[in-house]
């Protein structure tokens, strides 16, 4: 067999080089493989979630008080900007 530059070399040599270029590739592609959660994406945190959430509503809540709507009215605007997905 014949490498890049001309130069003979052996079969069992270059069959060797093959395969320790083709096991190291193998390594390397297990390393990299991580396997995915059984049901999907990773479990949400739920409580920084929560916490966020929390703090959004209170920011639409104050809002509307500072323009001058009612608590009652306020409330009901801030139920319906928490069901609506930005």
């Amino acid at each position: 067999m014949l490498n890049l530059f001309g130069v003979p070399v052996p079969d069992d040599i270059a069959a060797a080089a093959i395969k320790a270029a083709a096991s190291k590739r193998a390594e390397e592609s297990k390393k990299a493989y991580k396997p995915e959660h059984p049901w999907g994406k990773e479990a949400p945190d739920t409580e920084s979630k929560a916490k966020k959430s929390a703090e959004t509503a209170k920011k639409f809540f104050d809002a509307y008080m500072d323009q001058g709507f009612s608590r009652e009215e306020a409330f009901e605007l801030t139920k319906g900007n928490l069901n609506t997905k930005f």
